[in-house]
């Protein structure tokens, strides 16, 4: 399982990348012992298999940068993942080539990684605001961008019922590499930082919340 890349963007915070390559097999007896993989056995077809097991693969790599305790990998009631008994946070992502995971031990994170298509551009309307559609300007890649950051902040944000269109609004930031973008509900607003990288044909988004 090659390491492509390791970013730390902030303090006490680690991001890996690594290329998809090994068989499921392979994958299972890289995990530590404690690693629970119930929730995914016989559930997914073998490709969405071995790209969750590689991703889990990875977090526990990283984990080891922060700490020896064998802590556990779970889901909360929204889908979020964490680590049992441990106040570091952790946001995942994959593709069937690329897996990212994005850990930090003071802030809380948000990580997406896309398959640079045209599948983003075909559904546009349906997750884009119209300030965000004349950004694009339909653009495939930057709609692509787009669709990845929010993905980013709706993980971050970790709770569900978000409408990607109305709740999660994206803006240019000074610099080229950056989106602003603001989760806003009935009850919560707030504006974040989202990063964004270019990687074999990918885009890679992530988001920390330093505030």
């Amino acid at each position: 399982m090659p390491l492509l890349q390791t970013l730390q963007p902030a303090p006490h915070t680690l991001i890996g990348i690594w290329l998809i390559e090994e068989p499921a097999e392979a994958l299972y007896a890289a995990l530590p012992a404690h690693a629970d993989t119930s929730a995914m056995q016989g559930r997914l077809d073998p490709k969405r298999e071995q790209e969750w097991l590689a991703s889990r693969v990875l977090a526990y790599k990283l984990l080891q940068y922060f700490t020896d305790a064998p802590l556990a990998l779970l889901r909360d009631e929204n889908g979020k993942p964490f680590f049992e008994n441990s106040k570091i946070n952790i946001s995942i992502t994959h593709s069937p080539q690329l897996a990212a995971v994005i850990l930090s031990s003071n802030h809380n994170v948000g990580i997406d990684i896309e398959l640079v298509s045209q599948k983003a551009l075909r559904v546009a309307v349906k997750f884009l605001a119209e300030t965000e559609q004349a950004c694009t300007a339909g653009d495939g890649n930057r709609t692509c961008v787009y669709w990845s950051a929010k993905e980013t902040l709706y993980k971050m944000y970790s709770k569900r019922k978000l409408i990607f269109k109305e709740n999660i609004i994206l803006a240019p930031a000074k610099a080229d590499n950056r989106l602003l973008g603001q989760i806003r509900t009935e009850s919560f607003s707030k504006t974040y930082q989202v990063y964004v990288e270019s990687l074999h044909n990918h885009i890679l988004t992530y988001c920390i919340d330093d505030s």
